[in-house]
Order: structure tokens, then sequence, then C-alpha cells
């Protein structure tokens, strides 16, 4: 056996047969790197066990090691490895959304690929701040990411003592924003003027008019929820977003605009909304047939499903709806989420009644008199 690089030992096996391995001193294992020095896959592999991929191989392996016996998990893709597997058993027991789940998998799985072989007690808070700015996100996109990550190292430190929690104090950027754009009266007449009744857009607007549903309940939405109560037709759905907790159930008259639609728009057996192959819509996917419509219709502002919905509170707010009536038409769970609406209609509302109270107008008035004197 013989050294014939720093990292590199040639040996004839017993079969009189040359192989050679790869072997770190002092104590790194010796792998066996297949084929001849000198030829292409054999020099990269080399390569990458030079370059650290030695390392690489056996911390993984140590990795898989800690899984298949159970061990608390030392690495980021341990963490992750084991996040993921908690996560999928909540969604199956449906004590979490799969849309929420997939979202956090999407930076989960971004840390464990860029950063997964760092040990878990040597990541500092000001390390994972570095990561987030290094992604390069606007404020929105960073928070987005900052909860998964909360998420993923809550759950390393309540389920497996992982300490300290190194995204635990880390605070969301401020972000000021008013929120989605509601759509305008002129918006609306544009898209109504493009779209007309017996099309996909025609219904989905009506939908969103007179259910005022999320994006993900506005897909699934299906003659299954039309009912009749009290002799009168209702739609009546469960929104995703509060189906694991608070249950609560949004019960609408079904608006004879809405029913109109609906019987000269083709439907589904399961939801109204359908492709064309007669498929229902995903709700991420959806998104791109609202941009297209309202392109379509000569609208460049970028209004989307949740403005409209916006929409519907704020008309509702400034038509007298109360703070509880607005709860229960949009399905929120608390007062918090309301004042959005409100707050908007409330101000559109003071500022008519500043506006009327304002007696600037007196001064041109008498100025113009003056003036018209002089003529």
């Amino acid at each position: 056996m013989a050294r014939i690089r720093e990292f590199l030992i040639e040996e004839k096996s017993r079969h009189g047969k040359l192989r050679y391995l790869f072997h770190r001193r002092p104590d790194g294992r010796r792998m066996t790197i297949k084929g001849q020095p000198g030829e292409p896959a054999f020099e990269a592999r080399y390569s990458f066990l030079e370059q650290g991929g030695d390392l690489e191989i056996e911390l993984k392996k140590a990795s898989a090691e800690r899984w298949r016996n159970h061990e608390a998990p030392q690495t980021v893709s341990d963490l992750v490895r084991y996040h993921t597997i908690h996560i999928d058993g909540l969604v199956e027991r449906d004590e979490f959304s799969a849309y929420t789940r997939d979202h956090y998998a999407r930076f989960t799985k971004r840390l464990s690929a860029e950063y997964g072989e760092v040990l878990l007690h040597t990541i500092e808070e000001h390390h994972l701040k570095q990561i987030l700015d290094s992604w390069g996100w606007t404020k929105n996109a960073w928070n987005n990411a900052l909860r998964a990550i909360k998420h993923l190292f809550k759950y390393g430190t309540e389920t497996w003592g992982v300490k300290p929690n190194p995204a635990q104090l880390i605070a969301k950027k401020a972000v000021e924003t008013n929120g989605h754009l509601p759509w305008s009266p002129d918006h609306l007449e544009k898209f109504f003027a493009t779209h007309q009744i017996g099309s996909r857009p025609h219904l989905t607007m009506m939908l969103l008019i007179h259910a005022s549903p999320r994006r993900a309940d506005l897909v699934r939405l299906g003659p299954q929820h039309v009912l009749i109560e009290n002799g009168v037709e209702v739609l009546r759905f469960m929104p995703q977003k509060t189906s694991r907790k608070s249950k609560v159930l949004i019960t609408k008259p079904l608006h004879p605009d809405l029913k109109a639609a609906l019987d000269a728009t083709p439907t589904g057996d399961q939801t109204f909304l359908i492709t064309e192959h007669g498929k229902p819509y995903s709700p991420d996917g959806f998104s791109n047939h609202i941009l297209e419509w309202r392109k379509a219709a000569g609208i460049t502002d970028s209004v989307s499903a949740h403005g409209m919905r916006k929409t519907v509170g704020i008309d509702m707010a400034e038509n007298g709806a109360t703070e509880y009536e607005l709860m229960a038409a949009l399905g929120h769970t608390t007062p918090k989420v309301t004042e959005v609406y409100t707050r908007a209609a409330n101000r559109a509302k003071l500022s008519m009644q500043a506006a009327s109270k304002s007696t600037l107008s007196k001064i041109h008035n008498v100025t113009s008199k003056k003036d018209d004197t002089h003529v």
C-alpha cells in the first residue's frame, strides 16, 4: 500500500488488482474511488472529496444513523428532516394546514440545502439574520422566511430540547402597507364589460362579490355548499383557514346575480369553477388566471382576488354593517382583522364630513365676487 497523493492511497487486492482509496489523515475513513487516476470521472470524484466532500458524506451517514436510532438532531439537516415528518403528521391529523406546510418547506428545505451540515449548537441569532439577508428578499418575503425558521427552531426546542433557540428573539421587519388594493367601481365596470355572464371570469367575480371567500375557498366552492334554510336558498361553507380551530361557518343568501351566473356557466360536480378540461383549479394557479382576466379587461392596477374581498368589506362597512356583522360575513374570528374594513370606511366617511366643514370656499367666493365688480 502506497500513498501516491496527499489524500490518495494505492493498494493491491489479494487478487492482484489495483484500487485507489481516498484517505484524509489522521483519522478519516477510507473511501474507494472507482477508475484510474487521470480519468475525468476519477479526478472529479477526488476533487470533490478533497474539497470537503468526504466530511460531508461522513456527516450525512452520522445523521442517517441518528435518525434510525431516534436520537436528538445535531445538525440543521437533522432538524429539518425531523420537522418535516412532524408537520406531515399534523397535516394528516388535520391539525395543520397543508398550504402552510408547503409554504414553510420552501424556506426550511433551502436552509437545509445550504447549511445542512452546520451543528445546531453553533448557530446564533446573528447567523440566521445574515442568512435571511443573503437570500435578498423583500421585507414581506424576509418575514415569511422568518416565520418558517422560527417554527423550525421552536419545534427543536420544545420537542428535542435544542437550546438556545437562535430564532426566538428575531423581530419581524416593519412593513408599511395598506394591504391588498381594493377594486374600484371603474375596475369592476371594465371587468364586466369584457367578461360577460356565462364566462368563468364573470362567475368568479360573482362569487367574490356575493360569497367573498379567500382564494383557497373560492376554488373549492361547489354545489354541495348550496342549501335550503327556512325556505331560503343559501350558500354555506367553512373557510379552510378556520376549519381546524374555530370551525366558523359562513352562511349567505344565494344572491340572484350569483344564481344567474351559476345557471349560465358550465360548472363541475364538486366545484363551481372548473378548467377547460373540467378539472378544479388549484389556489396558486388560479391567481394567474385572475391576472390574465384583469389584463384582458384593460385593468393595469394590481388588484387581486383578496382585493375584492377587501372591497366587499369596505362597501358593507360604508353601508352601515356593524363590526360583528362583518365578522360573520367574512369569516373573521377576531374584530382586529375586521377593523381594516371599518377603519377604511370610517376614514372615508369622516373625510367627506370634514370636507363639508371647510370654510375656504367662502374666501374664494368673496374674492371672485370682488373681481367681478371690476369687470
